[in-house]
């Protein structure tokens, strides 16, 4: 009982609020969020390692839950301090640091007070393409309201192009003028002169010794709020007959579950050598996962506008397609028109529109590109959003 009520958000959020009246707020101190569930990558490790590069500030990690080791120990190593939950060591720095950098929501550091001596960044992570904060349906009451109070936080939100900042300037509903047109800095990790730190070159190592030569063709669906799993909905004689597939091309098939859908592949096929699993605790940056990828396969996620940079081939797979698109949150887009090539709905087309983009090297779906996207991989994502934030400190 007494450890569920020190988990309770809400508590978290009463004891910081009511502390933070009394604490001076130091913009010298750099405060990076992640959310629980989450890991630290994306935009708040590019957006980090710019700081660390430009010498500005002491840098704080504050995981509202426990950081993974090896990444503890590499930002340790770098001279950043990471904070596992909230102690009275973390809340201190939490009620006294002025710049706050997430990339959810400001209640994953338990902050609901506006100080004009502290600034707050919203690094979103991701271009929504489902309907995300006041634009979901259905909200409940006391949702509303925590919106309605982020709202008032925000000193700054992020953007991937002028149609991705009208939908974020509504979706957070904070002024126009405080959305800025950066791209995401996670798409800095898509270049190949990105300097990768050790943990990041271990996991891209340890994707291409799995890939040994082959093509990787990844299948990284999203969750579901009111479904079985895209993974679960795949039957074993389909999953045979895709292996034989798979096989017989020299592929590698691999699968990426969303953090919140964990499932495991069923099990005749789990010593396969033609699947992979790749989990997000153990491979923690999508966009390195991406930069390996040959062909990726999607369902609703948006990790497929991160791979539109990369100019190679996408593929839409969902076997409850109708049923997605009508019974979960819904979408900012007509999804029908977004989606930048054809969407399958069973196995065998799959594998058909598979083997037609075999030996594409490279393919630019222009439209849905400009529509997503403001710059190509050549822009300096990092120095952009770095600049910005600094703008705002004082």
């Amino acid at each position: 009982m007494i450890k569920r009520v020190l988990r309770s958000r809400r508590l978290k959020a009463m004891v910081i609020g009511f502390l933070d009246l009394f604490f001076r707020k130091d913009q010298n101190k750099i405060l990076f969020v992640v959310k629980d569930r989450t890991f630290f990558s994306g935009n708040l490790r590019v957006v980090l390692e710019k700081y660390i590069k430009e010498k500005n500030g002491k840098i704080f990690v504050y995981k509202d839950g426990k950081c993974p080791k090896d990444i503890k120990d590499e930002l340790i190593s770098m001279g950043v301090t990471v904070m596992d939950g909230l102690t009275l060591y973390s809340a201190f720095h939490i009620l006294t640091s002025g710049i706050f950098i997430l990339s959810h929501n400001p209640r994953d550091a338990h902050i609901y007070r506006k100080f004009k001596s502290r600034k707050i960044v919203n690094l979103w992570h991701g271009v929504a393409i489902k309907r995300i904060e006041n634009l979901m349906p259905n909200i409940a009451p006391l949702k509303q309201k925590q919106l309605k109070n982020n709202a008032k936080l925000y000193d700054m939100v992020i953007a991937s192009s002028k149609e991705d900042k009208k939908t974020n300037t509504k979706a957070f509903g904070v002024d126009n003028s405080k959305v800025k047109i950066t791209g995401l800095p996670r798409y800095a990790l898509l270049q190949k002169d990105y300097p990768l730190g050790e943990l990041l070159k271990k996991e891209l190592a340890k994707i291409e010794e799995i890939k040994n030569g082959r093509k990787l063709v990844l299948f990284a669906p999203t969750f579901r709020e009111a479904n079985s799993s895209a993974i679960s909905q795949i039957k074993s004689s389909e999953w045979k007959i895709l292996e034989e597939f798979i096989a017989k091309n020299n592929l590698l098939f691999g699968i990426r579950p969303h953090p919140y859908d964990i499932k495991d592949l069923p099990k005749f096929i789990q010593n396969s050598p033609h699947f992979a699993l790749f989990l997000s605790s153990k491979f923690t940056e999508p966009n390195i996962m991406l930069r390996a990828t040959d062909i990726l396969i999607v369902d609703f996620t948006s990790i497929w506008i991160d791979y539109l940079l990369l100019k190679r081939p996408i593929i839409g797979f969902a076997k409850d397609y109708k049923h997605y698109l009508e019974e979960e949150r819904g979408f900012v887009y007509d999804f029908n028109t977004i989606f930048p090539s054809r969407f399958i709905a069973n196995i065998n087309d799959l594998i058909d529109e598979i083997e037609k983009v075999l030996d594409i090297e490279e393919i630019e779906y222009k439209n849905t590109t400009k529509i997503l996207h403001d710059y190509n991989l050549n822009y300096n994502f990092a120095q952009d959003i770095y600049n910005q934030i600094e703008q705002i400190k004082f």
